[in-house]
């Protein structure tokens, strides 16, 4: 790996504080996979044990707007496009499958053919172990990454509770 590559994995939020040798260590318990545009990369729902960097490309982020269970209707659109990534963004996402099992927050689906970094939960668990300095210190990136995207969600849920209040009153 050249110091290019360094210094371009130095910008994701996973790998902030890192050392270059701590970067090299995780990128050999990665593997680069490629998806072409238009691909599913991650379905919403499905369980996950991998979390995803892109290197190249853009993906479209797409949350489904029905809850499980609840009746639909045809006339409504049952998902919303919420974001792009890109490489130019430093983009991580499948975090949350490095911290528990759960099911995928969102589907991703590639915009244009990309390539990508992919680390899988029980490789990264091996590695935090064997160096603790460098499962802390991601450990801490991961939960940054988390608290950033949770501080969004409330903040959206804050300004479509009040946007459905208003409609209520009006009505």
């Amino acid at each position: 790996m050249n110091q290019d590559s360094i210094s371009f994995l130095q910008e994701p939020e996973l790998f902030r504080d890192l050392t270059a040798e701590q970067i090299r260590e995780l990128i050999d318990i990665s593997r680069r996979v490629t998806f072409h545009a238009g691909e599913t990369i991650m379905r919403e729902g499905e369980e996950g044990d991998t979390l995803y960097i892109i290197l190249d490309g853009t993906v479209e982020v797409v949350k489904s707007l029905i809850l499980p269970g609840m009746e639909e209707d045809d006339a409504m659109d049952k998902s919303k496009v919420f974001t792009h990534l890109g490489a130019q963004d430093h983009a991580v996402f499948g975090e949350i499958a490095l911290l528990e099992k759960q099911k995928r927050t969102a589907t991703i689906t590639a915009l244009t053919d990309c390539v990508l970094y992919e680390i899988r939960k029980d490789d990264f668990l091996r590695l935090a172990e064997e160096d603790t300095a460098l499962g802390y210190r991601v450990a801490l990136n991961l939960a940054r990454i988390v608290s950033t995207r949770l501080r969004k969600a409330d903040e959206d849920t804050i300004k479509l509770t009040t946007a459905l209040s208003i409609i209520l009153k009006q009505t």
